[in-house]
């Protein structure tokens, strides 16, 4: 009788021929071609890592010496893990708590006080050069004094101007962990969040990391922890793009139904990404990443069939981040 391990494995050579079949046979409808353009559009962001002058920027920016004394700390302790695994978790936590600021309203630059989100406005010719595409404009509950508060995209601005939401905290902490050498991804959801993942060559697979919260592998901190739905979640980088919803969305009643794209164009969309990304590589380094994406199919396959890991407690946890008001809006607030 054919074991479970088996069936599944089976299965992932199934799903593999007939996702590569069906993403040669298939061109993008009239009606999909909107969110094909959003997400070559969103592929773009991460490329600004192989920026080696920005890196080199970063790494001026860092507290290397603490950094790698930390990390090599927690190796000592537990050797299940890398240096440098432990060198971007000590990196989230360096974030988090020293370097960058969460921002729902700004303070009052004149009285203090608290103040709300009134409205947008469009970025002056500095703001927008340095990758402000959007202004909010926020006023002062006691003194209605109006304030600039510019949403900043590009990391360079970020090292300095140092404050944001998920969308400023991920793309500067995607740039750090890039200069300190990890491979890096920018993961996208289309319901609003965004996040980093890191590969890590002591396990051999990608790490979820969101600094925001400063996690660590809790994939399904989301899903568990905040009670969030969602629909697509795609990982970008320098090496192409994938379709990554399976590792953090593994209960059906989170899950979103998908409408934007079929699954085959989307798959026909993402694989067009890759191989753009990838055609300078050598044969060497394009067989390796390929045998990287069936490893990734396998993994997405032990979720299916419920042969994953339970979900741990640090997972099972509220968002931290973010206003009450503002997180209840779009469902990240624990409630099942």
């Amino acid at each position: 009788m054919a074991t479970t391990a088996d069936s599944w494995l089976r299965d992932i050579g199934l799903i593999y021929r007939r996702t590569i079949s069906q993403r040669r046979s298939m061109s993008a409808s009239a009606d999909s071609a909107p969110f094909i353009r959003q997400l070559q559009n969103l592929s773009h962001v991460p490329m600004i890592y192989e920026d080696v002058e920005l890196l080199d920027y970063a790494l001026e920016i860092l507290p290397l010496q603490d950094l790698y004394a930390e990390a090599e700390d927690l190796y000592e302790k537990d050797k299940s893990w890398s240096t440098q695994d432990y060198l971007i978790r000590a990196l989230l936590k360096w974030f988090r708590n020293s370097f960058f600021v969460w921002v729902n309203a700004l303070k009052c630059t004149r009285c203090s006080s608290e103040s709300n989100v009134v409205g947008s406005t469009q970025p002056t010719p500095d703001e927008l050069r340095d990758g402000a595409h959007r202004v909010e404009i926020h006023e002062c509950k006691s003194c209605q004094h109006r304030m600039r508060f510019p949403r900043y995209d590009h990391p360079r601005k970020l090292l300095t101007f140092r404050k944001g939401r998920c969308g400023e905290w991920a793309n500067c902490f995607g740039l750090l962990c890039r200069a300190l050498g990890s491979r890096t991804r920018w993961i996208w959801n289309a319901e609003d969040h965004v996040w980093t993942e890191v590969y890590s060559d002591a396990q051999k697979r990608w790490i979820h990391a969101d600094v925001c919260e400063t996690a660590w592998d809790q994939p399904r901190l989301y899903e568990e922890g905040w009670g969030k739905k969602m629909s697509y979640v795609i990982a970008f980088s320098a090496e192409g793009a994938k379709d990554v919803t399976k590792r953090y969305v593994r209960v059906p009643e989170k899950a979103i139904h998908r409408t934007k794209i079929s699954e085959t164009e989307l798959g026909v969309a993402l694989r067009n990404i890759t191989t753009s990304r990838r055609a300078s590589l050598s044969p060497q380094e394009r067989a390796s990443l390929e045998s990287e994406d069936k490893d990734e199919i396998k993994e997405f396959v032990t979720y299916i069939y419920g042969m994953s890991v339970a979900t741990s407690s640090e997972e099972n946890r509220p968002r931290e981040t973010g206003a009450g008001e503002w997180t209840r809006v779009r469902g990240e607030d624990g409630a099942h």
